[in-house]
This record gives C-alpha cells, sequence and structure tokens, in this order.
C-alpha cells in the first residue's frame, strides 16, 4: 500500500557563506538521491535556508538519518514536519546548555580547588553512572560550604551566545520557556531569571544558617523528573506533545529530549545525539530557525 506523503522541511543554519555553499549542494545531492521533490524555499537569514517538499514517512526516516550521520562542519541542520513547527512549550537544561559550564564543577575548581566534582560530572554526562547517584555524591563533597560563598562564584558563569534572545523573542510568542536543571537553584534562580525563563525548576541544596549539610530537599531532578515537569506542563497548557521542544547536552536531558515533538542535542554527548531529532553545534538561533523564526521575528534589542 502506497504511504501517505506530508511536507517536510529541512533547515539549514550555517556560521558563514562557504559552509552555507557547500552544505546547501549537500543537502540538495541527498534530496535529489531520494527522489525527493522541492516545493519551495524561504530564506530566514543570510545563510539560512528552509527547503520545503513532499515525502512519506520511510523516505523522510531514512533522509533523516542520513542528515544526522552527516558531519557538518559549520551549520546545524533539522529536517522535520512543517506542520506545528512553532513551539508552544521549550524546556532547556542548564549546565552546559543554556551556559558555557557546569556550575557545580565550578564550585570544586573556585572553592574546593580540586577535580572530585568533575571527575562525577564526567561520568554521569556520559552515562557511565546514574545522574541521581552522581548529584548525591556531589552534594555530600559540598557540605560545610557557605551558600553566599557559592553564590559569590555566579560571576564566572558566561551564557551561551544569543541564549536570551531565542527565550526572549519565544516569551514574546507566548511561548511557555522552561529552564529545567540537575543543577542547584543557587544558581538556577540567577541564570535562568538574568535569561528570562517563565519557569525554573532544579535541585534544592539542604542547608542550616546558611550553611551546606550535604543533602538535597525533595524529589531529585533527574532525568525521569525533568521529563515529569516537561509532561506536566503540556498537559497543564492543553497542548499537543508535538508542539514541545527539549535542549540539552547530557544523559539526564535524553528522555525530554525523546518525549518532545522536537528534541535538541546542543553540542551533545553521543547518546544525546543519537536520541535527538537535530543537532546544533554552532549557532543557538538555530533553535528559533528551526522553528521558522526569521531575523525580523527575533529579538535583538535586549
Amino acid at each position: 500500500m502506497k504511504q501517505k506523503s506530508f511536507i517536510a522541511v529541512i533547515t539549514l543554519v550555517s556560521l558563514d557563506k562557504t559552509c552555507y555553499l557547500s552544505d546547501k549542494n549537500h543537502i540538495e545531492s541527498i534530496i535529489k538521491k531520494y527522489n525527493v521533490k522541492v516545493i519551495k524555499t524561504n530564506k530566514l537569514s543570510k545563510y539560512v535556508i528552509d527547503i520545503f517538499f513532499m515525502i512519506d514517512q520511510k523516505t523522510f526516516k531514512n533522509l533523516k538519518l542520513n542528515l544526522k550521520l552527516f558531519l557538518f562542519k559549520g551549520s546545524d541542520v533539522c529536517i522535520q514536519e512543517s506542520r506545528f513547527r512553532k513551539k508552544k512549550v521549550i524546556a532547556c537544561d542548564m549546565d552546559k546548555t543554556v551556559i558555557k559550564v557546569e556550575t557545580i564543577d565550578l564550585i570544586g575548581e573556585k572553592i574546593l580547588k580540586n577535580n572530585a566534582i568533575s571527575d562525577i560530572t564526567k561520568k554521569a554526562m556520559s552515562g557511565e553512572i546514574f545522574y541521581s547517584n552522581s548529584i548525591m555524591q556531589r552534594t555530600k563533597i559540598l557540605k560545610g560550604l557557605s551558600v553566599k560563598k557559592i553564590k559569590e562564584i555566579a560571576k564566572y558563569i558566561k551564557l551561551t551566545k544569543d541564549v536570551d534572545i531565542v527565550i526572549k523573542t519565544m516569551n514574546k510568542n507566548n511561548t511557555h520557556t522552561m529552564l529545567i536543571s540537575g543543577g542547584y537553584e543557587i544558581f538556577a534562580n540567577i541564570i535562568g531569571k538574568k535569561i528570562g525563563f517563565k519557569e525554573i525548576i532544579s535541585n534544592k541544596p539542604y542547608d542550616r544558617n546558611g550553611i551546606l549539610n550535604g543533602q538535597l530537599k525533595g524529589t531529585i531532578i533527574d532525568g525521569k523528573e525533568k521529563l515529569n515537569y516537561l509532561k506536566k506542563r503540556v498537559t497543564l497548557l492543553k497542548v499537543k506533545k508535538v508542539e514541545s521542544m527539549a535542549i540539552g547536552d547530557g544523559q539526564n536531558d535524553i528522555e525530554m529530549i525523546r518525549y518532545a515533538g522536537l528534541g535538541i542535542a546542543w553540542k551533545g554527548f553521543p547518546k544525546v545525539r543519537e536520541t535527538a531529532d537535530a543537532l546544533a553545534n554552532h549557532d543557538f538561533k538555530s533553535i528559533l530557525y528551526f522553528q521558522g523564526y526569521n531575523d525580523e521575528d527575533i529579538i535583538t534589542n535586549l
């Protein structure tokens, strides 16, 4: 039986003219290989283009895999069904996604002056150990530290380029923006408010008189809980699952990335890249372009 066709779109986001021309040619050659007919193209920015085409589900899956396996050295690429592109809920990881560092590792580096915490973090993010175990181990190491002293090192945290532009643009377009972090609220609240997230969820270290006691309050925000929070928000807002998006880099992001209508690995670990619908390694604004936003839609006067 002949499969039903639908309209799909490939979005190419390139860093420069050389990457744009080279990767556009590569995409066009793949499309030709699968005998897919292009309906139209639409420029979203100088080196960003949407390519629309009709395709059946089997060919779509093969084309998607082909694009994911190709190493685009200066471009971010996404293929998806054209319906429901603009998302109504977005869930973002914090460490190494919306910011450039692992905040718990930063405590080890700046205050404890050792690598004990970062060694555990690497194992957790690559999936060598369970995240829930890793966060408990790392929290125990912080026993006796001052909350005030930890907050002081927030000045060393650098935001990922253009993350504030992405979140504020989506806020303006009535998207529910969520920061769901396996890190500590000590940093998540500062970072989340600075960027402009509407909802901030993170782990809560227990302190007595401003001194950490090595334990966490409430439920641990691991991969399962990140997924639960995203699912709850989708249900509460009465939106379709396909209208949700999740972005992250580590093992504890895989479940929400797999669930979301569009799951994006931002400079992700291998297992995360394998799970994600799209890979973004070069431009955080790709998150907007993948949804069909053009430069005129994007808020730049922050």
